[in-house]
């Protein structure tokens, strides 16, 4: 039984080797995100998916891997750093990547956290609805209504493809 602690790292606490609506054992699945490779574990009968905080801050693009030019500015100034993954420390003067469990180094994107916010604080605001909406829904559905009487008029037994179809036809010809 796989078990998953708090750190992200498989130890204790959470069983997440079956699903908890069809107890069906779940599959580690491999994906992308841009340019960010994320993992998590998915019901087979797609009841939904069991996913690591830090997995899904990578899935939502927050963390993202570093560049080589990152990684060489950050050399500049730190020699060592952890994995973000295990915790396992990296030497940077000699590893682009932890070599415990073969992490990439990976950052926190403080922009896109501030695009996230303020695209979240836009959907937010209220938009303004047209005051003249119910009215023309109105005229429409009226509209609508004439045409299927037109076609089967007295309330007809026609099946409602026939009744599109023939709609159609007649708004081809006018």
């Amino acid at each position: 039984m796989k078990t998953l602690g708090l750190e992200g790292r498989l130890d204790t606490k959470i069983d997440i080797d079956l699903c908890s609506t069809c107890r069906g054992r779940l599959a580690l699945t491999h994906d992308m995100q841009h340019n960010t490779p994320f993992q998590y574990w998915k019901c087979p009968q797609n009841h939904g998916h069991f996913i690591t905080f830090r997995e899904f801050l990578r899935e939502k693009d927050f963390i993202r891997p570093l560049t080589a030019q990152q990684i060489a500015e950050l050399r500049q100034n730190v020699q060592t750093v952890n994995c973000s993954n295990c915790g396992g420390p990296i030497d940077l003067a000699k590893q682009p990547a932890c070599p415990h469990c073969g992490s990439a180094l990976s950052m926190l994107d403080m922009k896109q956290m501030e695009r996230m916010v303020a695209q979240l604080k836009q959907a937010e605001q209220p938009r303004p609805i047209d005051p003249t909406l119910p009215i023309q829904l109105a005229f429409d559905r009226l509209a609508i209504e004439r045409h299927f009487e037109a076609i089967a008029p007295g309330g007809g037994s026609q099946s409602l493809v026939e009744a599109g179809i023939q709609l159609v036809a007649r708004l081809l010809k006018d």
